[in-house]
């Protein structure tokens, strides 16, 4: 096709035919810039479908980690529920008088499982799209919108259950300065080798009532109740919010 050309421009220059080869030569100026512009407009058609996969994609992984989190979210508040029932136990248990070293081992358990309540969602999906600058490629701005307010929504919950929560641990680590109990620990008590070490007098200010150290406990499993019952009440509104945007990327992804 080249040679075809290029002997049509010869024979036009030989012939003197200059008005022609303008003509000719202007015709494949023509060619060249339209085979230019069709080149931009695959290569931009096909950039376009690249990055409606990457969109696709991305939308697919946040997708997934909210369903984790939904999963997650719904076990721990089931969690603390079960928790929440073993604190009432232990407090009537309490009341009621403790008699032995058995009774208060149980309730330390029940104790080192309270206080476990880190908000750990799965964001790494949209960090590593903040970081690298692929938010953009969420097309429809209004769910772009949703995702960012729910995760700005998790930065807040982080933030605030984090707050309570030294709030908490620092009112338990009172109680842990100022009484024995934390000799009833699994991790600890084996420590204790002789009945001097460990013994029911370890115990008996959970037998005094009117006692600094009882208040003192009793205020540290106040401060637990009120931190799993804070935690649900976050963790119940996010469940809401990640099945709205759950549900938003189903449309988006069916479109």
């Amino acid at each position: 096709m080249i040679k075809f050309f290029r002997r049509i421009r010869q024979q036009l220059v030989t012939e003197n035919k200059f008005g022609k080869y303008l003509l000719y030569a202007l015709g494949e100026i023509v060619l060249v810039v339209i085979g230019i512009l069709i080149a931009l407009g695959v290569s931009n058609w096909n950039q376009e479908k690249k990055e409606h996969r990457m969109g696709d994609d991305l939308l697919v992984r946040i997708h997934r980690d909210l369903v984790k989190d939904t999963i997650n979210f719904k076990r721990i508040i089931t969690h603390n529920d079960s928790l929440r029932e073993d604190l009432k136990g232990l407090l009537v248990g309490l009341y009621d008088g403790i008699d032995t070293m058995n009774e208060v081992q149980n309730m330390s358990k029940t104790w080192d499982q309270m206080l476990d309540q880190a908000f750990s969602p799965n964001d790494n999906t949209y960090q590593s799209m903040l970081s690298s600058g692929t938010l953009g490629l969420i097309r429809n701005p209004e769910l772009k919108e949703e995702i960012l307010a729910l995760y700005s929504e998790y930065d807040q919950t982080r933030t605030l259950l984090e707050s309570i929560g030294e709030w908490m641990i620092g009112i338990a680590s009172n109680m842990d300065s100022q009484t024995d109990f934390i000799k009833f620990g699994s991790t600890v008590s084996d420590i204790y080798t002789t009945q001097e070490m460990f013994n029911e007098n370890d115990f008996a200010f959970l037998n005094k009532k009117d006692s600094r150290e009882f208040k003192l406990f009793v205020r540290a499993m106040s401060s637990v109740a009120f931190y799993q019952k804070v935690n649900n009440g976050y963790r119940l509104e996010l469940i809401k919010k990640c099945e709205k945007v759950l549900n938003s990327i189903d449309q988006e992804l069916t479109k």
